[in-house]
């Protein structure tokens, strides 16, 4: 991974209801992830970023240059996916990236050649002749990010869940030099390649942990929800290896395990050895604010609530 800093942020208020300031280097060759749904500070932080909205307070470097979307020495340096991207209506995707390249001013001479490599790098072979406004909003996403790399931007900042395909195709260009900004609202929707995660409350950056720090609490805030049909008596399921925290919820059982590939397994054993058929099987990742209080409790020694915040419908 580059050390150049692409994105700095300094004393930054996300909006007015923050009550702190945030500092934040975003290197070349790194993903960062902002995690939080749509009533936290995640979803404005990605558009203060982006330059799409100026924050309440302090401000964003890009290299050198202050982040300003409408300065003509920012423009394009800086790319937005949103979640839901939106296309001219009936247009292909092969004419909307024929009118991207125009944008963004490649030569006519250049223009085939460029797209063509785009086109095979994204895999839109099959999408070129549909109407990009038709597609779903994950290949519709994969097109806008397409578009975006004509402009050779450093920084992509996307918005919401995504196909792992587009997990791939962030981490590649985060292998060239780039920088890649993600806001999720799921611990599901993290990408493999991440090094940071910011945990975002409502109007703040409570924490900035690593991926690797995160996949640990995650192992250990993880819950199994499953039910059996016919139902399982409990004494039977307190005799899974493993399993501890065990609870009784609507229509099954939940627990927690070390090691999610031995629950299954020891699972798929139970239900054969008591002639019971596996009905519904959950693995329930916690939720930004439980790994919130989850590192905050670390940080302060205190004993950590595993289940904090959460409804069992027991």
């Amino acid at each position: 991974m580059g050390s150049s800093v692409l994105l700095n942020v300094s004393r930054l208020r996300i909006s007015d209801e923050s009550e702190r300031e945030l500092e934040l280097a975003i290197l070349a060759g790194s993903i960062l992830v902002l995690l939080g749904d749509d009533d936290t500070s995640a979803r404005d932080l990605a558009l203060v970023l982006s330059g799409r909205i100026s924050p309440s307070g302090g401000g964003v470097t890009l290299g050198e240059e202050e982040l300003d979307i409408t300065d003509h020495g920012c423009r394009g340096r800086v790319e937005y996916i949103p979640e839901d991207p939106i296309f001219p209506r009936g247009m292909k995707v092969t004419d909307y990236l024929l009118l991207a390249s125009s944008w963004t001013g490649h030569s006519r001479k250049k223009r085939g050649e460029i797209l063509q490599q785009l086109v095979e790098w994204a895999s839109l072979e099959e999408l070129l002749e549909t109407a990009a406004d038709s597609l779903p909003a994950g290949e519709r996403q994969r097109v806008a990010l397409a578009a975006a790399c004509l402009s050779l931007p450093e920084v992509f900042v996307v918005q919401g869940s995504m196909p792992h395909e587009m997990h791939e195709l962030l981490e590649s260009l985060c292998q060239g030099g780039c920088a890649a900004v993600i806001s999720v609202g799921s611990v599901r929707d993290i990408p493999a390649a991440a090094d940071r995660i910011a945990l975002c409350g409502p109007a703040d950056v409570e924490n900035v942990v690593g991926y690797r720090q995160l996949f640990e609490a995650c192992s250990e805030m993880m819950r199994i929800r499953v039910s059996f049909f016919p139902p399982l008596p409990r004494a039977v399921m307190e005799s899974l290896p493993g399993s501890r925290d065990l609870l009784a919820v609507k229509g099954g059982y939940e627990f927690h395990h070390p090691v999610l590939s031995t629950a299954v397994n020891n699972l798929v054993n139970l239900a054969r050895a008591n002639s019971r058929q596996i009905a519904e099987l959950e693995i329930r990742p916690p939720a930004a604010e439980e790994l919130i209080q989850y590192f905050r409790a670390e940080e302060e020694g205190e004993e950590v609530d595993l289940f904090w915040g959460e409804d069992l419908d027991i």
